[in-house]
């Protein structure tokens, strides 16, 4: 065996962990925003400063979040899902550069690029059940206990909770209409700085405990779209298997592409690539949000370059 011939199995392995462990691409979003002044607000210069940049960070957020919803939300709760993101953003960025600040008499304007944690995202927008299929019918109840509250501290608790069934997908029912299948939630304020709660449902029983009403419903709802049955229901997992590229260099360029039809696929992982005698192969684990968009995708970009595929784990899309 000459050189050239032992140099070859090397260079099949190295191009292989290449592709295997190179790191992702960075997801960077641009933002510009304008926040104007509300002439009914007396706030400072650095308040509002501060609540146009929170704004757009915000807006970074909810536009890669958009691009991984197989559908669109309504108007309500695109406010509430924008709002969250911007109580909770620093929890999905990764960092940011180029922020551009501009005050004016009228309003603050606001230019910045955001990279986005991508993974961090997706799972928080499961545990808010964003890849869901339809509303949770849901019982609740929520109690302040000997903290009586005034009539104004009543309304803003009232639009809170509106606020949070719209964030997560929610339907309000009473026992009647649900004939005992919906979900039963239960918040009670305990004492001066704690609430709790538990949420029953026929996939599990969950207990939470907090500082705020808040915070113990988002940790309810997001044990409740987080639980492994919930997942099973909203995204069901396949292997995509395609075969025909003539060196491991068109697998890399795919496994990108794969990733980028987040409106189809999630949680894309490459499993492995074989080296035959006439072609390359590759397999990806995958979780699908939608079929049919993803069979689309592949028809379109894979049988013209001369490439073939099958997707195992999923029933044909009729």
């Amino acid at each position: 065996m000459n050189f050239s011939d032992k140099i070859k199995p090397f260079v099949l392995t190295a191009c292989v962990a290449v592709l295997l462990f190179s790191a992702l691409p960075a997801h960077a979003v641009k933002v510009q925003i304008f926040k104007p002044v509300d002439p009914e607000k007396e706030v400072s210069q650095r308040t509002m400063r501060q609540e146009a940049v929170t704004e757009a960070f915000a807006q970074a957020l909810f536009a890669e979040a958009s691009r991984m919803l197989p559908g669109t939300l309504s108007a309500e709760r695109t406010e509430a899902v924008k709002k969250a993101f911007g109580s909770y953003y620093e929890e999905y960025i990764k960092g940011y550069k180029d922020m551009n600040v501009k005050m004016a008499e009228d309003g603050v304007s606001v230019a910045i690029d955001v990279s986005v944690n991508r993974k961090a995202l997706r799972a928080a927008m499961k545990k808010m059940g964003l890849f869901s299929v339809s509303a949770v019918p849901v019982q609740i109840d929520v109690s302040n206990g000997k903290y009586n509250l005034n009539e104004d501290q009543q309304l803003e608790q009232n639009d809170k909770i509106n606020e949070l069934i719209a964030l997560y997908g929610l339907s309000n029912v009473t026992a009647a209409d649900s004939n005992g299948t919906a979900v039963v939630l239960s918040v009670r304020h305990a004492s001066k700085k704690r609430w709790t709660g538990d949420l029953k449902s026929s996939h599990g029983t969950w207990f939470a405990s907090g500082s705020s009403m808040e915070r113990v419903w988002r940790e309810l709802w997001g044990k409740y779209f987080g639980s492994e049955n919930i997942e099973a229901l909203m995204n069901p997992k396949a292997v995509l298997v395609v075969n025909g590229w003539f060196n491991p260099e068109g697998v890399r360029e795919f496994g990108r592409k794969l990733k980028s039809w987040d409106s189809a696929v999630q949680e894309v992982e490459l499993l492995d690539v074989e080296m035959q005698p006439t072609a390359v192969s590759a397999s990806w684990s995958l979780e699908v949000s939608d079929q049919w968009v993803l069979r689309g995708y592949l028809n379109d970009y894979l049988p013209p370059r001369g490439l073939t595929f099958s997707l195992e784990g999923l029933e044909e899309a009729k």
